[in-house]
């Protein structure tokens, strides 16, 4: 019991360096990894080691894809989905990706696959909008507003849990090949759209939790409207291109 240690997650798509980094720290205290989790890491307890840990992306990977890593000095300790792929290695071992471009495509797969989900989860969360509006105001059955309203739950939260990463995917593959913007607006314009993102989400939670249980009072048509705009911020983000 006591040779486990679980750690959470931050989120790959947000902090990936910084939890390579926390992984490393964790090997040379004696906690080296051992399974990748949808919430975190589980790492055993094992004799201290100088370690530095490297993820990639690829789906059904084979064993020739296992097999180049090998070569280059990597071990691979662990993978999630056979999506998201776990390596270490030795300290001052050279990095998997040494060019942009290579580095940029480990992230491009990630980014279409989230955005082949965000987008129609966007789509669908703004007709359910839509929908409901025009239930609540009689223009069609209210049948409808009860039906949309129960679908509008479960679409917003998978707009959330999908555009998040795709808007940081994109944003990791914009610095590492360079964006025609200029390195401090463009820095700017991420971080604001970053701290957007999380306070339209704050506000929605708080919103809806603050109404249910009836501290405040908030009209549905408000609510939607902050709904709507969560969205449309997301989903314009989501149809950005990559730079090339």
């Amino acid at each position: 019991m006591f040779n486990t240690k679980y750690v959470r997650s931050k989120g790959l798509a947000f902090a990936e360096n910084a939890e390579m980094a926390m992984l490393s720290l964790y090997a040379r205290e004696g906690w080296i990894l051992d399974k990748l989790g949808l919430f975190g890491y589980k790492l055993k307890k094992a004799k201290p080691q100088k370690l530095q840990y490297s993820l990639d992306y690829r789906s059904k990977a084979d064993e020739e894809y296992f097999s180049y890593f090998k070569q280059a000095g990597w071990t691979h300790v662990c993978s999630m989905s056979n999506t998201i792929h776990i390596f270490s290695a030795p300290e001052g071992t050279n990095p998997i990706y040494t060019d942009s471009d290579t580095e940029s495509e480990k992230y491009i797969s990630q980014y279409k696959s989230t955005k082949q989900l965000a987008i129609p989860s966007c789509l669908c969360s703004i007709l359910c909008i839509i929908l409901v509006s025009l239930a609540k105001y009689n223009y069609i059955p209210d049948i409808y507003r009860q039906i949309f309203g129960m679908i509008l739950i479960p679409t917003i939260m998978i707009t959330i849990i999908s555009t998040f990463p795709c808007i940081s995917y994109y944003f990791k593959i914009n610095e590492i090949k360079g964006s025609s913007i200029s390195n401090k607006k463009y820095k700017t314009i991420k971080e604001l759209t970053r701290k957007l993102a999380r306070i339209m989400f704050i506000v929605l939670i708080a919103l809806f939790l603050l109404s249910h249980f009836n501290i405040i009072n908030i009209s549905k048509s408000a609510f939607y409207s902050i709904c709507l705009i969560s969205v449309l911020i997301n989903l314009s983000s989501c149809f950005m291109p990559c730079s090339r």
